[in-house]
């Protein structure tokens, strides 16, 4: 026997290898129930020294604690009826507990007689921001290793939470804003060249123009990313940790808190169910605007070389 801890950290499991974890579970069970009811019906007729079993069950469970956000409990005592729940139901769940055993002897009949107990577990704490993994095996008997490599498994590799979404956040939200604001930025700017008296400060300032577009392209673009962005990094960044006061300003510095956020995973359960595809629209949106941001700073660039002979001749 031998007994192990399994915990997932800076990882994101999804509800995809939740599923694959607990239908293995709910199969497994069920063969092993099917066979001890296929032995117990071959052995009713033989006497005691001649029953043979390889897994005679003793009360083998697998059973669910399903908390919801609603302040809603449901417990479930097979895998089925947990199931159904759970893939109606996912967006709502806050916490699950998940034990599951295999109680059961092994008998073998004479000459060779002998009568062996096991009983091996893996239980499951698991919330939006952990899953906790107890396990409780019998090297002897590997009844229940398929289900505790898979889960090694999909634990080990799942994509890390602390990943390049997080870590470039400032690169990917200023590369948006720019692209969003920049053609918005040169037109603003265009019509100024068309105003008595801001005309000759914008002709006669050569790089007075492209400056002002750049400026303005933030301001506009940082009102458009926003909209695109933050309803996407909305579950996904990290907290926010005091890190000192400014004593200039007179405000107080917050940062975000990267230890504790790699201390904890993602778990696509409950409000966290589309981080993942959160992230992947904010990868698809930073891509989009970044393939076009070369365009758009060609077009600056010549509307910038038109105005500057312009002036020129003024």
């Amino acid at each position: 026997m031998y007994n192990d801890t399994i915990k997932a950290e800076n990882k994101i499991i999804t509800k995809e290898d939740l599923t694959e974890i607990f239908q293995l579970m709910g199969e497994t069970l069920k063969k092993y129930q099917k066979i001890s009811i296929m032995e117990e019906q071959r052995n009713q007729m033989l006497d005691y020294n001649y029953k043979h079993y390889t897994f005679k069950d003793i009360g083998s469970k697998m059973s669910v604690d399903v908390n919801f956000y609603d302040n809603t409990e449901i417990s479930f005592d097979n895998y089925d009826n947990f199931a159904s729940i759970f893939y109606s139901r996912i967006e709502e769940i806050k916490s699950m507990y998940v034990r599951y055993y295999l109680s059961y002897e092994v008998v073998t009949p004479v000459p060779n007689k002998t009568r062996n107990y096991y009983s091996q577990s893996i239980n499951m704490n698991i919330t939006d921001s952990k899953i906790d993994i107890d396990v409780r095996l019998d090297s002897s008997d590997p009844k229940l290793n398929e289900i505790y490599e898979l889960i090694k498994s999909k634990i080990l590799n799942a994509p890390l939470k602390y990943d390049e979404i997080i870590k470039n956040k400032s690169k990917i939200t200023n590369i948006v804003s720019l692209s969003n604001g920049l053609i918005p930025a040169i037109i603003i700017s265009t019509l100024f060249l068309f105003i008595p008296g801001l005309n000759t400060f914008f002709l006669k300032g050569y790089i007075t123009y492209p400056i002002l577009c750049i400026i303005l392209s933030y301001v506009v673009g940082s009102i458009i990313a926003s909209s695109k962005l933050d309803k996407y990094y909305e579950t996904i960044v990290p907290e926010k940790k005091y890190a000192g006061y400014d004593h200039n300003k007179g405000t107080s510095i917050y940062k975000d808190d990267i230890d504790k956020f790699v201390d904890t995973s993602e778990i696509l359960i409950g409000k966290k169910i589309n981080n993942l595809t959160n992230r992947q629209m904010i990868k698809k949106q930073y891509e989009k605007d970044k393939k076009y941001l070369s365009d758009k700073l060609v077009i600056l660039g010549i509307i910038s070389i038109i105005v500057i002979v312009v002036g020129l001749f003024m």
